[in-house]
């Protein structure tokens, strides 16, 4: 009999508990034998826990690792510790373990793969990038030697449910992220959504996956939405665009380069139409083109049950992605972006494009100021708003073109 743990018993790790209970027939049938959850670890012994069927419920952590030889552990604590200390403990003794916890895993990842590897067991993380999407475990089995130079995506519902908003209901932002609020897809603390960490862990994650190698984390620039002006989204609507949280990174001299920021997407490229709380994963790679993932991209329900088939998937599979010594690295492409100058700003603004020699491809007058297509140019040097341009430029400067005549 298959000896269950389960660290955690909030949202996700009840989730996790209910998906094996309601499933318990077709899990053991693909197993082919029985399971049983011998302990959980919680944080507050006074909730109702009613409903547990089976299983020791402690608060105790020397409890819970002493009260049996688990087979499997899943982690649903959140956080890095007491998370990282409990992962290790379980990983070092061969124990596998299975987490949706990205903050975790992007911080401490390449220790905790090191510590499965010499425990000769496995750190299964599926769900912990893009919900439901079974993306990691695509680029582990699926794809475990397809060469991919880039990955771009749309990694956290609550933003993309706001920008969707705020671009196709012309609402403001404050007012997107009180209802994201009511609606529970953002936290009363919604920093790590809305400064785009959530998204930052994301990347982090996939680019380990299909790089072979984990990020230096100075190497992937990161930008929250918070700064985006009612201004800003009419600009977008006039070209064409959607605003979006993006992640994006690549192979570069070697290294793993990326960034996560609210970007400017022509309307007829796959991640424009990317809308609610969706998620999306762009794939790109000589021989596969480019190849897109898109599903449901939070939700208890939808992490728990990645969880649960993560761990199926390693019951069967013993493989993993072997990523060639030589990889292709990303085309070189022209860089485009959008700056977005107001009166305060024009004099710093004119001065940055004079010093770095700016080509500025056009420049579109508001009322509040005005926004700046550049191309190749040092953004990182301005402190004012800035978007990435992604899709066909001629499409979206021609836009402009049409609106002004």
């Amino acid at each position: 009999m298959l000896k269950i743990g389960i660290l955690g018993f909030g949202t996700v790790g009840k989730g996790v508990y209910d998906r094996f209970h309601r499933t318990r027939e077709t899990i053991e049938r693909q197993l082919g034998e029985s399971f049983a959850i011998e302990a959980i670890l919680v944080k507050d012994r006074q909730k109702d826990r009613a409903s547990l069927e089976e299983g020791l419920v402690t608060t105790d952590w020397e409890e819970f690792k002493n009260h049996h030889s688990y087979d499997i552990v899943f982690e649903a604590i959140g956080g890095i510790e007491p998370a990282y200390s409990y992962t290790k403990h379980f990983l070092t003794q061969g124990t596998p373990v299975i987490s949706a916890n990205k903050k975790l895993i992007a911080s401490r990842g390449e220790d905790l793969e090191a510590c499965a590897q010499a425990g000769g067991t496995f750190y299964g993380y599926e769900a912990a990038v893009a919900g439901a999407i079974p993306i990691i475990n695509a680029l582990r089995a699926t794809l475990s030697t397809t060469s991919i130079d880039r990955v771009r995506g749309i990694l956290n519902g609550t933003t993309n449910y706001m920008l969707t908003e705020m671009i196709q209901k012309e609402r403001s932002f404050a007012d997107v992220l009180l209802e994201a609020q009511q609606l529970g897809y953002a936290e009363s603390d919604p920093t790590d959504d809305i400064e785009s960490y959530d998204a930052w862990y994301k990347l982090i994650i996939l680019s380990r996956l299909c790089f072979g190698k984990w990020a230096d984390t100075e190497q992937i620039n990161r930008y929250g939405v918070s700064e985006i002006e009612n201004w800003h989204v009419e600009v977008a609507n006039e070209l064409g665009c959607q605003v979006k949280l993006i992640g994006d990174a690549k192979l570069e001299d070697g290294e793993v380069r990326g960034i996560v920021s609210p970007a400017f997407v022509a309307g007829n490229e796959l991640l424009a139409s990317i809308n609610g709380v969706v998620n999306a994963v762009v794939l790109y790679g000589e021989d596969i083109d480019q190849l897109s993932f898109a599903g449901p991209g939070a939700g208890g329900a939808a992490t728990a049950n990645s969880m649960v088939e993560d761990f199926i998937l390693h019951s069967r599979y013993d493989g993993d992605r072997v990523v060639a010594e030589e990889q292709h690295e990303a085309k070189e492409e022209s860089s485009y972006s959008m700056v977005f100058v107001n009166q305060a700003s024009y004099g710093e603004c004119l001065h940055w494009a004079e010093a770095y020699s700016v080509e500025i491809i056009e420049s579109i007058p508001h009322s509040e100021g005005e926004a700046w297509i550049v191309k190749n140019a040092a953004v990182d040097e301005l402190s004012q708003p800035v978007y990435q341009l992604y899709g066909n430029i001629q499409r979206i400067t021609s836009a402009n073109e049409v609106k002004v005549s």
